[in-house]
């Protein structure tokens, strides 16, 4: 079968992953994108033809992504590949997602098209450009023979844009348990002052929607014996900094700047817990939490607010507190801060949840969906059978 992914930025372990099942692979991304918040500049690796195709094209604008177009490159890679299924791995709503949907639909009609989504709340386009995300995203959805998501909410978003509810699975993004597992946090700790201390972390972007104002006011409940690990960065780290100076808590607080990759399992380990108590904004709630199953790999007991699809990562096997409510934030990290059993118990109920529900989830659920869309019906049977030259 032959599979074409889509999207402004490349996802090797998903490539490899549906090529190991015997797929033909072919993926196409953007040379240079910006991603804001969500990665600032990335930029594609050289084309290569194994163990799948890798092809890349530049785009206009850099930023912002949501409206950055293919200006070539597009139909050959289409041409090349002949695709039978597509997926596009980003929203409908994104000018890229529409113009290369659409163009696959007019070059390949037969092709079952796809998305791979993260929005699960109601968008109103409306305002500057936004008219054209609203335009591009009906566009689409006319189109679509298929979507995997990352939630239940992202399927219900969709079912309630007109994707028929058998049309849509969940496929929850897949995280590397080779990579995250505990470590000896030993030298992180002493390094970082932390020694004999109850320590709460908080590992992603410093930003407002995270709620790490919430954090900070429900740690000031919090006895002299705990100190507040915050990995990551951001545009809100000044506003916060003043308010935990305010807060009287500051020489309490550890701040590390966004590190690598690979060393967020070092810094996880010197938790005794890890928080995220993100907030709800009108374009936005928290769409997985991957830093919650990082956490839960490294048998990290992790609280989360119920923004979004946090409790549904979470399950029964962590904590769950009203976001914005740091009075119930603080009794939930004081309980957990003083049972030490509590946390181990935890701890493991979650590393057995993310081990079960979110490892291998390409192999177990994405290959099997791609293989069920393949033998689909068309939507729309008698869209697309114009050409379309290469923008």
């Amino acid at each position: 079968m032959r599979i074409l992914i889509l999207g402004l930025q490349g996802d090797d372990r998903l490539c490899r992953c549906i090529s190991a099942a015997g797929m033909d692979v072919t993926a196409f991304l953007a040379k240079r994108v910006d991603l804001g918040d969500f990665g600032h500049i990335v930029e594609a690796e050289p084309d290569f033809d194994m163990p799948y195709r890798l092809r890349s094209g530049p785009v206009w604008p850099l930023r912002p992504y949501p409206y950055s177009r293919w200006t070539c490159g597009l139909a050959h890679t289409i041409q090349l590949a002949r695709p039978q299924v597509v997926l596009y791995t980003g929203e409908p709503s994104e000018l890229a997602g529409a113009q290369s949907l659409l163009m696959v639909r007019r070059l390949v009609p037969d092709a079952r098209l796809g998305v791979y989504v993260f929005e699960n709340i109601a968008r109103e386009w409306r305002g500057k450009l936004r008219w054209l995300r609203g335009r591009a995203e009906r566009a689409v959805l006319a189109q679509l023979d298929f979507a995997a998501c990352s939630s239940q909410g992202a399927v219900g978003r969709l079912v309630s844009l007109g994707l028929p509810q058998q049309r849509c699975r969940v496929v929850y993004p897949e995280v590397d348990a080779q990579l995250f597992q505990p470590a000896d946090a030993t030298a992180t700790r002493q390094a970082l002052g932390l020694d004999d201390a109850v320590v709460i972390g908080y590992v992603g972007r410093i930003v407002w929607e995270k709620g790490l104002d919430v954090l900070a006011e429900a740690f000031a409940g919090l006895s002299q014996q705990y100190r507040l690990l915050l990995v990551g960065s951001g545009d809100y780290l000044p506003k916060l900094q003043a308010q935990m100076q305010s807060l009287g808590i500051a020489e309490r607080v550890r701040h590390v700047p966004s590190v690598p990759l690979e060393q967020v399992p070092r810094h996880m380990s010197a938790m005794d817990m890890m928080v995220l108590p993100s907030r709800s904004i009108p374009t936005w709630q928290e769409q997985y939490g991957r830093v919650l199953v990082q956490a839960m790999l490294c048998q990290i007991p992790v609280i989360g607010s119920d923004c979004g699809a946090i409790p549904e990562v979470i399950g029964e096997a962590g904590l769950v507190f009203p976001e914005g409510s740091s009075d119930a934030l603080c009794d939930a990290m004081r309980w957990l801060g003083e049972e030490a059993h509590l946390r181990q118990s935890i701890g493991h109920k979650g590393y057995d949840r993310a081990i079960q529900t979110f490892v291998n989830t390409y192999r177990n659920s994405m290959v099997p969906w791609l293989k069920e869309a393949a033998d689909m019906p068309l939507r729309n049977p008698s869209s697309g059978r114009r050409e379309m030259s290469e923008p």
